[in-house]
């Protein structure tokens, strides 16, 4: 797989994590979220016009901060890409914690990669959605909504910092 097809996996997976680190109260909180992507396919090329194409990710995160400290996420996104501008048309995932569950569904995202001579870098983007389901510990996110950023870190990773409206 080439190096840029990862990069853009892990883009999404990086929207797909933002989204499991919340917390519940009145005000925005904010938590973080270190990311990699789990399953990465390359991208495939829809077929209409050059550099237009779709990837699905998969990817796993570890939560810090506030009700998310020790979560885990696991989640998915679905991307079109239009010349190194990826968007997502599918994202969601599940974060879970002993004794609580929360379920989000993203509504936007869009991914941009970083190029240098010519090649992809990394990349950055944010996101914005909303947790559907919460339980236990988690209960208070539920219907609240997430926005978030995110960029690409050494390692393979990717760093999310996600706020909780």
């Amino acid at each position: 797989m080439s190096h840029a097809a990862r990069i853009l996996n892990l883009a999404a997976a990086l929207v797909l994590t933002t989204l499991s680190t919340s917390a519940p109260a009145q005000a925005t909180m904010t938590f973080k979220a270190t990311c990699q992507n789990v399953g990465v396919a390359p991208q495939e090329p829809v077929g209409d016009r050059e550099g237009h194409a779709i990837s699905v990710t998969q990817y796993s995160c570890r939560n810090e901060g506030g009700m998310m400290d020790g979560a885990i996420t696991t989640g998915m996104n679905i991307y079109e890409w239009d010349k190194g501008v990826g968007e997502t048309l599918s994202a969601n995932g599940v974060i879970r914690k002993p004794g609580a569950i929360a379920v989000y569904e993203t509504s936007e995202q869009k991914t941009t990669l970083t190029m240098v001579d010519g090649k992809v870098t990394g990349f950055t983007g944010s996101s914005k959605g909303v947790y559907k389901l919460a339980t236990g510990s988690l209960a208070p996110l539920s219907g609240k909504s997430y926005t978030f950023t995110y960029r690409s870190i050494p390692g393979g990773q990717f760093a999310v910092e996600i706020a909780i409206h």
